[in-house]
């Protein structure tokens, strides 16, 4: 099932939306029929100027997405794509492109309501096959998923009361995106709209992640949770600005994989060669795109059409609000959400009898090949990986009863692969999303092209000339619960170390230093470089450069790596009368000391306490008592000579050190001591 077929209910009230505020209805000029369109913003800083586009336009904003540069906006006026690019603030306009091409319905005020709710007794388990062949029910004796994570279902909303639902949907990130395009939170209404009519969402709930309690069926990853994100209005359509809306929810409302079992309409294909058609393409690749920077994987159904997705011709179904019309597809034509960058593509298979007590998975020899269900899109570099999808027994709501059903199509195989994506996140936790992607490719099991049969005979299932167990009608395989909670395919943290300076190396001031930060990763790349921060001095003394918050592309984080180092006055030595060696001093006068630091460096140069003089012997100049301070309270003075770039220390050295030695401490406050012997007469 792609695009439900839906009956018609009353549709919800909408709400303020995050981000922006959604304009009261006013009844524009009767030109055309009322349109939603959605209006892209140069950049994301041009978006108020492009919501103040609308309004020169004579449009009405619905809502602005700041986050992606995205107006959704409304207008009766036929020209209002091009218009909106010519008034005042055209400029900050990209493009604009109307989502649909039947009129929009009257706004109602009022929800449906909801059946009450009684669970009935144990139904039959047995019946899942799918989740033997995909290996998920090994995988639930190693790992059931962490609660930590969260897939959003972009759906037709979820039956939570449902006996095998109510523990795993977090309502506090579901929400109706219905209406205008805007988030509506009013409690529940993200729920389905029937009972009866409004079952798909359900469904692919439970396949994700029913709970194991006992009771029902189990999910592929029933420790997670999931988010409702309710995208299909009561005719069962899926328009652009709602899956906007529901990309954007999930990426800021800590949701991890997302499922999308559905194609965006009322195109079966939107084409970028068509200037109304490329505007929707933009702002849907931006809010998936949105998605994946906030650490989303994004999975989908590769659709129903029995096409060949990597050599489209022809459609002859959309747009599917109004009247079909016969269109000749190019290269530039997408199924959105699957093809775009950033998102999983799921093909489906059949589900061969498994073995009594299997467990799985599905291996070559454990019985007969699943093969391409008759239904199934599928493309070489179109299809990631595939999942059952014929037959798939799972929840649905129901009025009283806890209800399951079957049912077949791709999109019954997207939330096999969303649910072990969410294994993968629970094993890898801070991975990132095309990491989690390469290992659903990387652990499926391999699926040949068929060798019999009109597939065979018409050489439909072209395989990659460069990965011979890749081929466009199962991608990289079948995907394996079981390996992603089993196999550690990257523990070891990223590489990081110190560039540009090396423990305690001395750096004299005025020379450059250049600290910087290195980070490799020979698993799986580098995700998340790590950053510098430096310490210490503010000009001279002792610095700690470190470098931290390193992660690779698996999760796994660096610790910290630092180097300490030394910014020293360039010290050029003591000046006359002070020389090397042993120097002789009157005791009871002054002794001039001075010393040039390559310049002025100011008069705050000794550290606190000093010069001292450490009293020693006179024959081994051993130390002997304790150090003393050598500066009485106007006896001493520090001054700098501009001419001979000097400083001197005038020591009035006192009377009683007549006939003992001593050693000289000059300690600077960059960290270095200076010394000089002298023996007083």
């Amino acid at each position: 099932m792609g695009r439900r077929s839906l009956i018609v209910t009353t549709a919800t009230s909408l709400v303020a939306a995050f981000g922006a505020a959604l304009v009261p209805s006013v009844a524009a000029a009767a030109e055309g029929p009322n349109l939603s369109y959605v209006v892209n913003a140069v950049g994301k800083a041009q978006t108020a100027d492009a919501a103040a586009a609308v309004t020169e336009a004579g449009g009405q904003v619905m809502v602005s997405y700041a986050q992606i540069g995205v107006v959704i906006a409304r207008s009766t006026d036929p020209a209002f794509g091009e218009k909106v690019k010519t008034v005042a603030h055209g400029g900050a306009v990209l493009s604009a492109g109307a989502t649909r091409t039947a009129a929009l319905p009257a706004m109602a005020e009022d929800a449906e309501a909801v059946d009450a709710y009684v669970p009935d007794d144990l139904e039959n388990a047995t019946r899942q096959s799918d989740m033997v062949l995909i290996g998920a029910r090994a995988a639930h004796e190693v790992n059931l998923g962490s609660s930590t994570v969260t897939v959003g279902v972009l759906d037709d909303g979820i039956d939570a009361n449902h006996q095998d639902l109510a523990p795993v949907v977090d309502q506090s990130k579901s929400v109706n995106c219905v209406g205008t395009g805007a988030p509506d939170t009013t409690p529940g209404a993200w729920r389905p709209y029937s009972l009866t009519a409004d079952y798909h969402g359900t469904h692919v709930a439970g396949t994700i992640a029913a709970a194991k309690n006992g009771v029902g069926i189990v999910g592929v990853a029933p420790g997670v949770k999931l988010a409702a994100i309710k995208v299909v209005n009561p005719d069962g359509f899926i328009y652009p600005e709602y899956a906007i809306c529901g990309f954007i929810w999930a990426a800021e409302h800590d949701i991890q994989v997302t499922n999308n079992s559905y194609y965006v309409d009322p195109w079966l294909y939107w084409c970028e060669s068509q200037a109304d058609q490329k505007a929707i393409v933009e702002a849907v690749r931006r809010a998936v795109n949105y998605t994946t920077e906030h650490g989303i994987l994004n999975i989908a159904a590769a659709g129903n059409e029995n096409q060949d997705l990597a050599n489209k011709t022809v459609d002859t179904t959309s747009p599917d609000d109004t009247k079909p019309v016969r269109r000749t597809l190019d290269p530039s034509c997408l199924n959105l959400p699957t093809e775009l960058p950033n998102v999983v593509s799921v093909s489906s298979t059949t589900q061969p009898t498994v073995p009594a007590n299997a467990v799985g998975p599905w291996y070559p020899g454990l019985t007969t090949q699943p093969t391409r269900s008759s239904f199934s899109s599928f493309g070489l570099g179109a299809v990631d990986v595939a999942a059952p999808g014929s037959s798939i027994y799972s929840t649905s709501p129901s009025t009283g009863v806890a209800s399951y059903r079957s049912l077949s199509g791709t999109s019954m195989a997207s939330p096999h692969v969303a649910g072990v994506a969410a294994l993968l996140v629970s094993k890898h936790p801070g991975a990132t999303p095309d990491y989690i992607a390469e290992l659903l490719r990387k652990q499926a099991i391999p699926l040949a092209c068929p060798t019999s049969g009109t597939d065979y005979t018409q050489g439909r299932c072209k395989v990659d000339p460069n990965n011979p167990n890749v081929n466009g009608f199962f991608g990289y395989g079948l995907v394996n619960a079981y390996k992603a909670v089993t196999e550690n395919e990257d523990v070891t943290a990223p590489t990081v170390k110190v560039t540009g300076v090396s423990e305690g190396q001395q750096i004299t001031l005025g020379q450059s230093v250049d600290p910087g930060c290195s980070t490799t990763d020979s698993d799986s790349g580098v995700a998340a470089q790590a950053t510098l921060s430096v310490t210490g001095g503010p000009s001279v003394g002792y610095f700690t450069a470190t470098c931290e918050g390193a992660r690779d592309r698996a999760g796994n984080k660096a610790a910290a790596v630092s180097v300490t180092f030394q910014v020293a006055f360039d010290w050029k030595g003591f000046g006359s009368p002070i020389v090397a060696g042993v120097n002789s001093a009157k005791a009871g006068s002054a002794v001039p000391i001075k010393f040039s630091l390559g310049g002025d460096q100011g008069l705050n140069i000794f550290a606190a306490g000093v010069p001292q003089l450490q009293p020693t012997t006179c024959d081994s100049w051993a130390p002997k008592g304790a150090l003393q301070p050598i500066a009485a309270p106007g006896a001493s003075t520090l001054t700098y000579d501009p001419a001979s770039k000097q400083y001197q220390y005038n020591w009035k050295t006192d009377k009683s050190l007549a006939n003992t030695c001593g050693r000289l401490d000059v300690t600077l406050i960059d960290g270095t001591t200076h010394s000089a012997n002298l023996s007083f007469k």
